[in-house]
């Protein structure tokens, strides 16, 4: 009886140990996927949408402001309370939903390969993420990149436990090429395919000796390779691996370009939008008017265009040389043209960019500014210095006064005329009549003519074009370094959160600086309020012994007042080309429609006469008989 039920038992236990041993990996393989794997979707902030624009005044900075344009990207995505919308998303909606509906596919194509995997259906799991890999690379490369490694991790990983030990090796190895550091994980790999992910990670940091040249066509173009962000086009890369490398290319008014490229030099060009004549318009108009209000109904234009609510515009002033860049940075509401922040600042260049630009693009984004008695607050003056309408109103009222003054002297000069006439002539009285008349007659045309050329002045600058200072009340801040950065990353929308900037680019400064810096930064508490960005208490400049200028700074400023005046007189030039152009176009249309109306009157006279030729003639015998 001992030897059955010996049997009985042996079987119970190795069934129950068979059962753990498949329900331990399978359990494992569910948590870490469901927790690791699987791409994680951050929520979307649920303030109003914002785009970024920033517009060069001069066109040599077109690079510098497409840099910046990033980081106020970043910025607006670390906030949390606004939603970020890429300008090039806005103004291309329909690649964008394409794009769009590539990540959301490969999300759900993942989900799909993750549950297949937990199922042990390795055949279907492979096919799964197979698919989302190809769904991936279809997408925004920008933003999608890591989840794309992820699948192809995944992917390998299936490989793998399919038996196809070199096909999983190929994957590994094409993705260690361009993601060095991702990750996999031993929980999906047996140990001598860690091994071979370890020396294979090795080989490509030892061997990233590759340079690769990026230009774009007709424009320069932000350029992220392998989802992050490198710089501005034309653009050398160096210390990449030898492998085809994801390059992305974003820039308003251009559709999303991607492809592939190796060591070497990489052209692209870049495909314009049916937009993007319009918003080349509305960008120049605000680089020629950048500080009246011609600048903030472009503004509000380009908000409309893109269908946002709001418009984070960064005007960007620069000088020769290295020397920082002059931004004025404004959030505007495009309903009404309410300034939501308004500061100014200066900004490096280059690499220190990323750091130097951090506090003033958060003071822009930290908090909104409240309306004045319910109407909308506008920074139009830069300097604070007399506005254009302002100015022209003086000059206005001076030219008024001069002309009264002139017709008040010509009485008296008229005056003193009649009265010399009836003066003895010879006489000391007629001898100061003629001369006191005609010094009034020559104050008189002075003040005439004086009044004249200033009240000309004055009406065309207060009312040919609307400009002027500020219509707030309000001072607008001048320091940039009023706001600490918000310290969590956000989403930017739904399927696809951008990455954030890489720890290398943001610590760019020299050690000291960062070591200076850091200790600080995490001893801020992660809850503590941005300080108010607007009205902060007017300080006075410190005083500052006035700087001779050298003779190199005169010749580089007087170079500079040429190079404006030229600019200026070939935008004159430019302009009278076009309205002369305007002025041909509509004569010549004018006169096509005046020739097609004799035509079509003279057809219809002649139709008439045929008609009445074919017409028969009634003679008298037929009127009789009729």
């Amino acid at each position: 009886m001992r030897r059955p039920f010996n049997r009985a038992l042996h079987a119970t236990l190795s069934g129950w140990l068979v059962g753990m041993l498949a329900v331990g990996p399978a359990a494992a393989q569910q948590q870490h996927v469901s927790l690791r794997l699987m791409p994680r979707t951050l929520p979307a902030a649920a303030g109003p949408r914002v785009a970024v624009v920033a517009i060069p005044v001069d066109a040599s900075l077109e690079g510098e402001a497409l840099a910046l344009t990033h980081w106020a990207e970043q910025a607006v995505a670390r906030s949390g309370r606004l939603e970020l919308v890429r300008l090039t998303d806005a103004l291309d909606a329909q690649g964008a939903s394409t794009r769009q509906e590539k990540a959301v596919e490969g999300n759900a194509a993942f989900k799909d390969g993750a549950k297949a995997y937990d199922e042990l259906d390795t055949v279907k799991a492979l096919q799964s993420f197979d698919k989302a890999v190809k769904a991936y690379e279809q997408s925004d490369l920008s933003r999608a990149f890591p989840l794309l490694s992820r699948a192809r991790v995944m992917k390998a990983a299936t490989q793998v436990a399919n038996g196809e030990n070199k096909a999983a090796e190929l994957e590994m190895r094409g993705v260690l090429a361009v993601d060095p550091r991702a990750t996999f994980n031993p929980n999906y790999f047996p140990p001598e395919e860690i091994a071979f992910v370890e020396k294979e990670r090795k080989a490509q940091l030892e061997g990233a000796q590759a340079t690769l040249n990026v230009r774009t066509q007709p424009v320069p173009a932000q350029v992220f390779v392998d989802g992050t962000y490198k710089g501005v086009s034309p653009l050398t890369l160096t210390g990449l691996t030898r492998a085809d490398h994801y390059v992305t290319l974003v820039a308003p008014g251009f559709a999303v370009t991607e492809g592939r490229a190796r060591e070497g030099d990489a052209s692209f060009t870049l495909t314009k939008l049916p937009v993007q004549q319009r918003y080349a318009a509305l960008v120049e108009r605000i680089a020629k008017n950048p500080d009246d209000e011609e600048r903030d109904q472009a503004l509000q234009e380009l908000g409309v265009l893109a269908g946002v609510p709001q418009v984070l515009a960064l005007v960007v002033r620069g000088g020769p040389g290295n020397a920082p860049l002059t931004v004025t940075g404004l959030r505007m509401d495009v309903a009404d043209g309410h300034n939501q922040a308004y500061a100014l600042g200066q900004v490096p260049r280059g690499d220190a960019m990323a750091t130097g630009s951090e506090a003033l693009l958060t003071g822009l984004v930290a908090q909104d500014a409240a309306r004045v008695n319910g109407k909308p607050v506008k920074h139009f003056s830069s300097g604070g210095g007399v506005s254009r309408q302002t100015a022209g109103y003086v000059l206005l009222a001076t030219g008024v006064a001069l002309l009264a003054g002139g017709i008040y002297f010509g009485l008296e000069a008229s005056s003193k005329a009649d009265a010399f006439k009836t003066a003895p002539q010879g006489s000391s009285r007629a001898d100061d009549l003629k001369s006191t008349g005609k010094t009034y007659a020559l104050v008189a045309d002075i003040g005439v003519v004086l009044g004249l050329v200033s009240a000309g002045a004055g009406s065309y600058l207060a009312f040919y074009k609307k400009g002027g200072g500020s219509s707030s009340s309000a001072p607008a801040p001048t320091t940039s370094e009023r706001a600490t950065p918000a310290r969590d990353a956000k989403a930017m929308d739904k399927a696809l959160p951008m990455p954030p900037p890489p720890p290398a680019a943001r610590t760019e400064p020299a050690p000291k600086a960062n070591a200076a810096s850091t200790p600080a930064a995490e001893a801020a508490p992660a809850n503590t309020p941005p300080p108010p960005v607007f009205d902060p208490p007017p300080q006075p400049p410190p005083s500052q012994p006035a700087r001779k200028m050298t003779r190199k700074e005169r010749e580089a400023e007087a170079k500079r007042q040429r190079e404006e005046a030229a600019r200026l007189k070939h935008e004159e030039e430019q302009r009278q080309k076009e309205e002369e152009a305007r002025r041909k176009h509509e004569e010549e249309a004018k006169r096509k429609a005046d020739e097609e109306a004799k035509r079509k009157a003279e057809e219809e006279a002649k139709r008439k006469r045929e008609e009445e030729k074919k017409r028969p003639k009634l003679d008298e015998d037929d009127l009789r008989n009729y």
